[in-house]
């Protein structure tokens, strides 16, 4: 059988990006397809945000503590809306050279952007443009998933997805979550001067990691003033006035928390839904 390829990736995150900078080089003729935009996590919602907001946090955290340094230390007047706008150039820069789609392109990559449909093994449809090729790579990544809390889609939320569109970060914050993306994104924007709170269900943070340096972590959160919750069971979600609310329990004791804004990061799903993978044969 002839196919219009002999590669179609799914995907132009950071597996997908790899793929299709390798193929064409082995004399691959491959097409990738791709939704939203060249990059995927890595550059949009993930490493290079996360990693930009956390050098601006350090840097903040530096200044403060000058003296341990033999320096004079001071309290630096932090716009966040400027280290909002250095995090989006920093993105758009890398867009623009290591991540451009013309970089491909120029590879001999056929790029098609929409929503990919798997019809059979070998067969994609996207958008009226039907594709086929001998191996198909399904690269679609994850997307943050909110814990079962009455209320929260209608209260609103942050996830990795929407944190680093903001014009600016809100002057407090309550974290869902205790693994990596929540511990971070909690310590930059304590140090870039957002009132912190951390609501984490297990009795520890960093729950995968090495216990007593998780232990060890919590306790320097908790001395650069970050208030970390264990035990969190959280309920239901409401607006009150111009605020947030989370309702739940801690040990089994009625709390709740209130603050701006609240950002999820208790887990992800990996995006296998609606585009046909049992169509194609591929079992989960």
């Amino acid at each position: 059988m002839k196919y219009d390829f002999d590669l179609i990736i799914i995907g132009a995150g950071s597996a997908g990006m790899v793929a299709a900078d390798t193929a064409p080089r082995m004399g691959v003729k491959t097409a990738l397809i791709e939704r939203a935009r060249v990059g995927g996590d890595c550059l949009w919602t993930g490493c290079v945000p996360s990693k930009a907001l956390i050098a601006s946090a350090n840097a903040a955290y530096t200044m403060r503590h000058a003296s341990e340094f033999g320096l004079p230390s001071a309290a630096p007047d932090i716009d966040t809306a400027t280290v909002f706008e250095r995090v989006r150039r920093i993105q758009h820069e890398i867009a623009a050279t290591d991540d451009n789609p013309q970089k491909y392109i120029d590879a001999g990559v056929t790029i098609v952007y929409g929503d990919a449909q798997l019809l059979d093994g070998h067969t994609v449809q996207v958008g009226e443009r039907r594709l086929s090729a001998k191996f198909l790579l399904v690269a679609t990544g994850s997307h943050a998933t909110p814990p079962p809390i009455a209320n929260i889609d209608a209260v609103g939320y942050l996830s990795s997805e929407s944190l680093f569109e903001q014009e600016r970060a809100p002057k407090s914050l309550l974290v869902v979550g205790g693994g990596p993306i929540a511990i971070e994104m909690a310590q930059a924007h304590h140090r870039l001067g957002v009132k912190v709170t951390v609501l984490q269900r297990a009795d520890r943070i960093l729950e995968r990691d090495e216990p007593s340096l998780s232990d060890k972590l919590l306790s320097l959160l908790r001395v650069e003033g970050i208030d970390v919750q264990l035990n969190v069971m959280l309920a239901r979600a409401e607006r009150v006035g111009d605020e947030k609310v989370l309702q739940g329990t801690v040990s089994g004791q009625a709390k709740s928390w209130a603050a701006d804004e609240i950002l999820v990061a208790a887990g992800r799903t990996p995006n296998i839904e609606g585009f046909g993978l049992e169509e194609a044969g591929v079992r989960t």
